[in-house]
C-alpha cells in the first residue's frame, strides 16, 4: 500500500486547535513515520491564520504534503467552497490516491471528497461526534435534513465506517449502526506524561470557550468553585481555551467573588498544555454533552484524576472510582463533594490518577489507534469487507435468559474475531418503540413489541423492519434463535439469499397446563416449524431433546459455561449451610418449571434447611402462598433476578442446587452446567435436556419428574453426606471444564459463519 498515497479530507487541521484536527495529525503522522505510507492531506485554508493559506506545502506531519482549499464562505464554524469537488478529484489522479479518509461531521467537506472518490476510489468515513443539534429550531431542522441526505448519501458511499466512540455509532443508528468500528482518539504520550499529584487544591479546565460550546460546563464548575471555598480554602481553577464567550465566563467570575482564584490562561497546545495538566490537581469537565473529550484522554495519561460526567461517549472512558469520579450533569452538590473528594483525599488522587495513566498506556496510545486504523485502510484496499452476522433472538440481555446468555456468547465471539462483525436483533420488551444501543461496541437493536401472547413478543410491523435494519446494516449471515415463535421465524423467511442458521433452544414447548394454547402450539410445531426448518443452510439444536435434533443434517452445539468465572468457592460443599438454591424463571406460564414439586420437597427436609429461589415473574406470590400453606415459610428467601458476581456467589455458596423440571420444554438446564463449574452438587429431572448435563450419580444425581419424594430424598443424601457432596462437586467441576466450556463452542459458530459467509 506505501507505494500509492492516502488521502485524509479534513475540514480543520492545524494550526487549527481542536479534537479532529489532532486527531488527523497523529494519524498523519504514524501513518507516514511508523507505517511508510505516502500521505496526502486535504483540508480547508484559513483567512488571515499565518500557516493556513490557500495552496500546496510539504509541511505536514512527518514530510506529509498538505493541500489548503480556498473557503471564502463560513457559516458558524462550517467553511464552504466552490470548486471542492474538481480539486479534490484532481489531488487524487495527481497524487495516485489509492483510498480516501474522509472526517467529519463537520458538514460538505468529507461528503465533496466521498464524491470525488467516485466508484473508483475506495472511501472510509471517520465520523468524529453525534448528531450536531444546536438546540435551535432553525438551525437543527438543517441538519436534520442534511444528515438523511447528504450525510446518508456519504455513509452508504463509504466501504467502512470509523467512528470515534460506542455512543457515536449509537447516536446515528440508521447511518451507522452495523457498520462501524469504533477507534477512540488517542493520546501522545511523550507529550503528556506522569507526574506525582500535587498537593495544590488546584483545578483545570480546558476546552472551547465559544457561545456554542456552554455545554461543557464551565459556568457549572465556576459555581462548584465558589462553593468549595469554605471547606477547601486554598482552591483555585485554571480556564486554559479561547472563544467568544471569554469575557462573559471572565464576569461570571468577578460576580462569584472569584477574581483572584480563576486564572484564564487562554488556548495552549503542545508542551505548554502538558505542562498545564502537571500544575493540575484535577481536571474537571462537567459537560452536559461530549462524544469523546480529548482532554480527558490527556488529563489520564498525565496522570491527573478527572472529574467529569456520564454523558455521549465518556462512560466508555471513565470509570467511576476506577479511574475517574462521574456526576450527573447539573448535580451542583455531586460536583461540589467529588471535587472536594479529589482535592483532600491523597490517597484517591493517586489511584484515580495511575490507573488513568495505565489505561491510556494499554489502550489510548496514537500508536495503537493508527495500527488499528491501518488494518482497515489495508482491508479495503484489499477488497476483504468485513462480513457481518446478525444474531437474531427473542429476548437479549440484560434480561436473563439460557436464551439470552447463548446468543449473548455467540454475539461477542463474533465481535472479536477480525473477520466478522456482529450486530443483535431484537425485542424491546419495554414498549413499541425501537431502539438502538451499543454493547461492548455491538450496535443492539430493539424492535418495538405491539402484544404479547403468553411469553412471546408480537408486532406487525417486524417483516418491514426487519428487512430494512438487515439490508441497513448489510448483514451477510442471519443466526436466529428460537423456540420462541415470531422473530426468528421471520428473519429465517426474509434472509433471502443471505445463509440462515437457526439455533432451536427447546423440545416441545407444550405447556401441559392449558388445553387451548397446547393446540396451538401444537399446530405451529407440525405445521410451521418444519417450513422454517427447511429454509435454512444450517440448523443447529443446542440438545439431544431439541426439536432439531432429529432433522437430518443438524448439528449440536450445546450452552456453555464461562469456566474462568464460575468457579469453586473456598468452602467445599460439605461445609457449606445446609442451603438449596433454585436459578430459573418463575411465570406462571413457566409451570413446567416445577418449583411447585421442589416445594413441596422442601418441606420434607429438616428443619434446619433453608430454600433460596433465584428469579422473576409473576407466579412468585404463588409459590410463596404455598410455602406458607406448607407451614416452611420462613425458611423460603426469594432473591430476584441475579446476573454477574452475585449470580457466582450465590452458585457457590449453595450446599446442593436443583432443577425440578416437569416436562420436555427443558432443553439442557443452563443453571446446573454454571452450578457444576463452581463445584457444587446438582440436582435435575431426568427429563427433556437435563440428562445430557447431569451424568447420574457421577457429577450429580437425577431423579423422576414431578416427584417430591424423590427429590426430597436426592436433597437429604447430598446434604447428609459430606463425602458424596465434595465428591459430586470435584467430578461437575471437572466435566464443565471438559464439556461446556465456551470458546471450543463458539470456533463451531465462528467457523460456520466464516463458511457461509
Amino acid at each position: 500500500m506505501s507505494d500509492r498515497s492516502i488521502l485524509l479530507a479534513t475540514p480543520y487541521f492545524p494550526p487549527s486547535v481542536g479534537g479532529v484536527e489532532q486527531y488527523v495529525w497523529h494519524l498523519a503522522r504514524e501513518l507516514r513515520v511508523r507505517h511508510g505510507h505516502r500521505v496526502v492531506i486535504a483540508t480547508t485554508a484559513t483567512t488571515g491564520v499565518p500557516g493556513s493559506e490557500p495552496g500546496r506545502s510539504e509541511d505536514g506531519p512527518g514530510g506529509a504534503t498538505v493541500y489548503r482549499l480556498p473557503a471564502p464562505l463560513r457559516l458558524s464554524r462550517t467553511p464552504y467552497g466552490t470548486g471542492w469537488r474538481r480539486m479534490l478529484r484532481q489531488i487524487i489522479d495527481d497524487e495516485d490516491v489509492a483510498l480516501v479518509n474522509g472526517h467529519a461531521p463537520v458538514p460538505f467537506f468529507a461528503d465533496t471528497a466521498a464524491h470525488a472518490a467516485g466508484t473508483g476510489t475506495p472511501f472510509v468515513l471517520t465520523y468524529h461526534t453525534g448528531r450536531m443539534r444546536k438546540g435551535r429550531l432553525v438551525p437543527d431542522l438543517a441538519l436534520a435534513a442534511y444528515e438523511r441526505t447528504v450525510l446518508a448519501d456519504t455513509a452508504h458511499r463509504a466501504q467502512e465506517i470509523i467512528c470515534s466512540s460506542d455512543y457515536v455509532a449509537a447516536d446515528l443508528p440508521s447511518l451507522f449502526a452495523g457498520r462501524t468500528t469504533t477507534i477512540s482518539p488517542g493520546v501522545d504520550l511523550t507529550t503528556f506524561t506522569p507526574s506525582a499529584v500535587p498537593a495544590e487544591p488546584r483545578i483545570l479546565f480546558a476546552g472551547s470557550l465559544e457561545q456554542v460550546t456552554s455545554y461543557k460546563g464551565l459556568a457549572d464548575l465556576m459555581r462548584a468553585v465558589a462553593g468549595l471555598r469554605p471547606s477547601v480554602p486554598g482552591v483555585r481553577l485554571d480556564v486554559v481555551g479561547a472563544g467568544s464567550a471569554a469575557d462573559g465566563y471572565r464576569r461570571l467570575a468577578g460576580e462569584l467573588g472569584l477574581a483572584d482564584r480563576v486564572t484564564f490562561t487562554g488556548r495552549l497546545d503542545g508542551d505548554r498544555l502538558a505542562e498545564a495538566y502537571r500544575r493540575a490537581r484535577v481536571l474537571a469537565l462537567p459537560t452536559s454533552y461530549d462524544s469523546f473529550p480529548s482532554v480527558l484522554v490527556e488529563a489520564m495519561a498525565s496522570g491527573r484524576p478527572v472529574v467529569t460526567t456520564p454523558v455521549g461517549g465518556i462512560p466508555s472512558l471513565v470509570r467511576h472510582e476506577g479511574n475517574g469520579l462521574l456526576v450527573e450533569p447539573g448535580d451542583h452538590e455531586g460536583l461540589i463533594a467529588a471535587l472536594r473528594r479529589v482535592l483532600t483525599e491523597d490517597g484517591l488522587a493517586e489511584r484515580l490518577g495511575a490507573s488513568g495513566r495505565r489505561h491510556t498506556e494499554r489502550e489510548l496510545s496514537w500508536t495503537r489507534q493508527a495500527d488499528r486504523t491501518e488494518e482497515i485502510f489495508d482491508r479495503v484496499l484489499r477488497r476483504r469487507r468485513t462480513r457481518t452476522v446478525a444474531v437474531v433472538a427473542p429476548y437479549y440481555p440484560p434480561k436473563v435468559g439460557g436464551v439470552e446468555n447463548y446468543a449473548a456468547r455467540i454475539t461477542r465471539a463474533v465481535a472479536d474475531d477480525p473477520a466478522l462483525r456482529a450486530v443483535v436483533i431484537t425485542t424491546n420488551t419495554a414498549g413499541r418503540r425501537t431502539r438502538v444501543t451499543v454493547d461492548g461496541g455491538v450496535p443492539v437493536v430493539r424492535l418495538g413489541t405491539w402484544a404479547r401472547l403468553s411469553n412471546t413478543p408480537m408486532s406487525p410491523l417486524w417483516p418491514l423492519q426487519l428487512r430494512r435494519w438487515m439490508r441497513r446494516m448489510r448483514v451477510d449471515v442471519v443466526n436466529a434463535h428460537a423456540p420462541v415463535p415470531g422473530l426468528g421465524d421471520v428473519a429465517v423467511t426474509l434472509s433471502g439469499r443471505r445463509p440462515a442458521v437457526l439455533t432451536y433452544h427447546a423440545g416441545s414447548m407444550r405447556k401441559g397446563t392449558s388445553g387451548a394454547v397446547d393446540r396451538v402450539i401444537d399446530l405451529y410445531e407440525r405445521h410451521v416449524l418444519p417450513r422454517v426448518f427447511d429454509r435454512v443452510e444450517t440448523l443447529v439444536a443446542v440438545s439431544p431433546v431439541s426439536l432439531a435434533a432429529g432433522r437430518a443434517g443438524a448439528v449440536q452445539i450445546t450452552p456453555g459455561v464461562d469456566i474462568d468465572r464460575f468457579t469453586p468457592g473456598p468452602v467445599p460443599p460439605s461445609g457449606r449451610p445446609r442451603t438449596v438454591v433454585y436459578v430459573g424463571r418463575m411465570d406462571r406460564t413457566s409451570a413446567w418449571k416445577g418449583v411447585d414439586v421442589l416445594l413441596e420437597a422442601f418441606a420434607r427436609l429438616d428443619d434446619d434447611t433453608e430454600l433460596i429461589l433465584v428469579g422473576g415473574g409473576d407466579a412468585v406470590p404463588d409459590h410463596l402462598q404455598r410455602a406458607a400453606r406448607l407451614a416452611v415459610e420462613d425458611r423460603v428467601t426469594t432473591a430476584g433476578e441475579l446476573t454477574g458476581e452475585a449470580l457466582v456467589d450465590v452458585l457457590r455458596q449453595a450446599a446442593v442446587v436443583v432443577l425440578p423440571s416437569r416436562t420436555e420444554a427443558e432443553s439442557f438446564g443452563m443453571v446446573l452446567a454454571e452450578a457444576m463449574a463452581c463445584g457444587t452438587p446438582v440436582v435435575g429431572s431426568a427429563v427433556g435436556g437435563i440428562p445430557h448435563v447431569v451424568r447420574d450419580e457421577h457429577d450429580g444425581v437425577l431423579v423422576p419428574p414431578g416427584d417430591p419424594d424423590a427429590l426430597a430424598a436426592a436433597c437429604r443424601r447430598i446434604l447428609t453426606d459430606g463425602a458424596l457432596a465434595d465428591r459430586l462437586g470435584t467430578a461437575g467441576r471437572r466435566s464443565a471444564v471438559e464439556r461446556f466450556a465456551w470458546p471450543a463452542l463458539t470456533d463451531q459458530y465462528l467457523r460456520l459463519f466464516k463458511s457461509l459467509a
